[in-house]
């Protein structure tokens, strides 16, 4: 009888285990993995594979490519793989638009043709080596293979051009986060197409879905072929980088978790915070309006993230003192807003009453933020370094080392006092009030090499232009635009519950202080 219970009570905790691990959708842990790869009708080594990790310049997230490259040297140096070829593009590839990947395919070639296997991940991602190397022998690297986590569009979007109209579900690309690979004849193939000029992108809005599209090749191309072992969100945040010893004390090789968890990528869901949350009295938001948005955009703000917007100010092109909105002296525009835009750079540059907050938010009458997350996110940050932060797009990369980023304005622009200061020290400048804000900034930055930094966190498009694969792996900040869309139940949805219990939080923060400070 003891036995049996005793035997029934194994069972419970091995189920438990079991549970947690694959239930819960943990990470996998690369070096648990059974010391035997067990290999399919390809193998496949570390030697077949080239790593590139689309770094960026600004330091912040320069240290966070730089631990992915980190840890897939860990792995392969404890568990004795060889030495893996790891690129950061941001550093290896010297060029600018290396962050589009088309304009730099021919170099990566060049020095790589002999890999199998062309593995491309973020900056955030992970990838358990043994793993990897186990799902690619599956796979016959001698033919054209396009591998990837699929992601689909919901509805027709703007940010893809509004292809495959009649039914956007039909055509899969690659969630970046998870990684993707292309083997060595489909990356010899793309590169003799990219030198042939056939391409005729101007703006690089979102890579993963114009990299699947020149696959395609007008349905005669490669198409993505899903991977389930690949993974984003199926964490929470990325472990703390240990060293070799720390992590050859801790080893278990009792346990294959190849056989519950099939994860062998992931990345995580929460956006990492380096400290205490910026202070609402360090951030001015600025909101580009007009008289004709002042009844019901500027309504939706007020309304919504306006409230916990402290210090928030409406440039428009009338005054209104009923909301009120400060005139900036120049004629609205139905296109771009640059006049706007500097008049508001100016009076965060000379305005005394201004001069106190490091940071400057700009935003559309019709962007939707969490205030919440963006004081979490710019924990992160140093406002007396020069930072220009939002949503990146790309013009004119067709041939390598020309064009410029640029931030798209309706997710939101964030730069810091030392930018700003920079920019206008330039004498970049409008040629006309309506010459496009946005990209008149990413032209002044390029010239000036002024680095714009990208997040994936603030987004140019509504909710439903975009994959729910792929907004179901982050932690958004923004959206934007109210076409089409019901505003006010969109920042309910996505960030009202943040805000409003982080607005509690904080109050009671202070008005513990107060008492402390009291006694």
């Amino acid at each position: 009888m003891m036995v049996c219970i005793l035997r029934y009570i194994t069972i419970f905790y091995c189920l438990t285990a079991f549970c947690l691990l694959y239930c819960l959708g943990l990470s996998y842990e690369p070096y648990q993995v059974h010391n035997l790869i067990k290999q399919g009708k390809f193998p496949v080594t570390v030697d077949d594979i080239v790593f590139l990790i689309r770094s960026q310049k600004n330091p912040v997230h320069l240290k966070r490519a730089e631990q992915v490259k980190d840890d897939i040297e860990q792995q392969c140096r404890i568990q004795d793989l060889g030495q893996p070829s790891v690129v950061l593009l941001s550093e290896d590839v010297g060029s600018m638009g290396q962050w589009t990947i088309l304009p730099i395919l021919p170099q990566i070639y060049n020095l790589h043709k002999n890999k199998k296997w062309i593995f491309l991940c973020e900056e955030e991602s992970r990838v358990s080596v043994k793993g990897l190397l186990q799902v690619l022998s599956n796979y016959n690297w001698n033919k054209k293979m396009f591998l990837g986590k699929a992601l689909q569009d919901r509805n027709p979007t703007i940010i893809h051009h509004f292809r495959f109209h009649d039914d956007p579900s039909k055509f899969s690309y690659p969630d970046f986060e998870a990684g993707w690979l292309l083997s060595k004849p489909l990356f010899k193939s793309l590169v003799e197409r990219w030198n042939k000029g056939v391409i005729t992108i101007d703006f690089s809005i979102d890579v993963k879905h114009e990299i699947a599209y020149f696959l395609w090749e007008n349905g005669n191309g490669t198409t993505l072929t899903p991977i389930d072992e690949f993974c984003s969100g199926n964490i929470a945040v990325n472990a703390i980088p240990m060293t070799d010893t720390e992590i050859i004390d801790g080893l278990t090789t009792e346990v294959d978790l190849a056989d519950t968890d099939k994860c062998v990528t992931s990345h995580p869901v929460e956006f990492q915070k380096c400290g205490e949350p910026v202070s609402l009295d360090d951030l001015f938001f600025g909101v580009k309006t007009c008289t004709k948005f002042h009844k019901d955009r500027v309504a939706v703000v007020q309304k919504t993230w306006g409230k916990y917007a402290k210090n928030i100010v409406f440039y428009s092109d009338t005054e209104d003192k009923s909301i009120p909105t400060v005139s900036t002296g120049v004629p609205n525009t139905e296109r771009g807003h640059c006049g706007k835009l500097y008049a508001i750079f100016n009076s965060f540059n000379s305005d005394e009453n201004l001069q106190k907050f490091p940071w400057l938010v700009v935003t559309d009458d019709d962007t939707i933020l969490s205030v919440s997350r963006l004081q979490q996110y710019l924990s992160c940050y140093d406002p007396t370094k020069s930072v220009l932060l939002g949503e990146r797009y790309g013009f004119g990369f067709l041939k390598n080392g020309y064009g410029y980023d640029y931030l798209t304005g309706g997710g939101g622009m964030i730069f810091s006092r030392a930018a700003i200061t920079e920019l206008l020290a330039s004498g970049c400048k409008c040629r006309t009030n309506e010459d496009p804000d946005d990209m008149m900034v990413g032209s002044c930055a390029r010239q000036n090499k002024l680095i714009i930094t990208h997040t994936p966190l603030m987004h140019q498009a509504r909710p439903n232009d975009y994959s729910k694969g792929f907004l179901g792996h982050q932690t958004p900040i923004s959206f934007h635009k109210h076409w089409n869309n019901k505003p006010v139940q969109v920042y309910q949805d996505w960030f009202g519950k943040a805000d409003s219990e982080f607005n509690i939080q904080q109050e009671y923060i202070e008005n513990s202080t107060e008492k402390k400070d009291e006694l």
